[in-house]
């Protein structure tokens, strides 16, 4: 009798693939819209080039990625699409509100929730505390450039550096009226440089003036489950209601508050 050879479904090869595009992808994702090269994609992935090649041919050929004219790869319009599908990445809403409105009721002042949008923020919430001065510039729902609010400068931290780099070279372009961006681009550029370094330090910052002469604030990025931190939680209020002997209190509540909301996010 003769014996028969075992047949391969190749299922084990096929996650394989799955998970080295998957990585591709992430890796080119992180880079933003400028795009990265073939080089830096295997690099980064530990793929060998020749891999990453023929995969980068098969992602081109469905639009999931695109290449452009100086050869750097970006993300392609097709993934869009399936974007739309995704799930909401707030799964618990009302804890997110619920742990914003706690901590406007314990500093006293304006709580703003915000979740990265395109090249910028977009506020989800705004909780008010019982201080009867308020710091009134931004709105639920509004969207604004990363350099011109606190959550945007705390998200800013956690894009890749390109991404980042453009952020501050277009400072003046994205400013809003009366800010610091639109009056002294030049001298806030270094002071954006070293909030930047004091989330990735400490994992929030602080300080008057940085965004609108007279108002002061303190913001710190959401740890994701899943990803790069997208959401922030940002404290506003007016330059002597936080001075510093008043921060290591407003911080450590802070940093509490962003560590109960990653339950609430994907």
């Amino acid at each position: 009798m003769s014996r028969r050879s075992p047949v391969s479904t190749g299922t084990g090869d096929n996650v394989q693939v799955i998970k080295r595009a998957a990585t591709i992808l992430a890796a080119i994702a992180r880079e933003g819209v400028d795009g990265i090269r073939l080089v830096d994609i295997a690099r980064i992935t530990g793929i060998a080039r020749p891999s990453v090649h023929r995969m980068l041919q098969d992602l081109m050929d469905i639009d999931y990625v695109e290449r452009h004219s100086d050869k750097l790869y970006a993300i392609g319009p097709a993934l869009f699409t399936l974007g739309l599908a995704a799930p909401n990445p707030i799964m618990n809403p009302i804890l997110m509100r619920t742990l914003a409105s706690e901590l406007a009721q314990s500093t006293g002042d304006t709580v703003y929730v915000s979740m990265r949008h395109i090249d910028g923020v977009h506020y989800l919430l705004r909780e008010e505390g019982q201080y009867p001065i308020r710091t009134h510039f931004i709105g639920k729902g509004d969207v604004r450039s990363y350099t011109s609010t606190y959550s945007g400068i705390a998200l800013l931290a956690q894009l890749p550096e390109t991404e980042r780099s453009r952020a501050l070279e277009q400072l003046q372009l994205n400013a809003a009226e009366e800010s610091f961006a639109a009056t002294a681009p030049d001298l806030l550029r270094p002071i954006l440089l070293q909030k930047i370094e004091d989330v990735r330090r400490d994992g929030f910052f602080w300080g008057p003036n940085v965004v609108r002469p007279g108002v002061t604030g303190m913001a710190a990025p959401v740890p994701s489950h899943t990803t790069t931190p997208y959401v922030a939680v940002s404290i506003s209020t007016i330059e002597s209601r936080l001075p510093a002997e008043r921060v290591a209190d407003v911080s450590a509540q802070l940093m509490e508050t962003v560590s109960k909301m990653r339950e609430a996010i994907l």
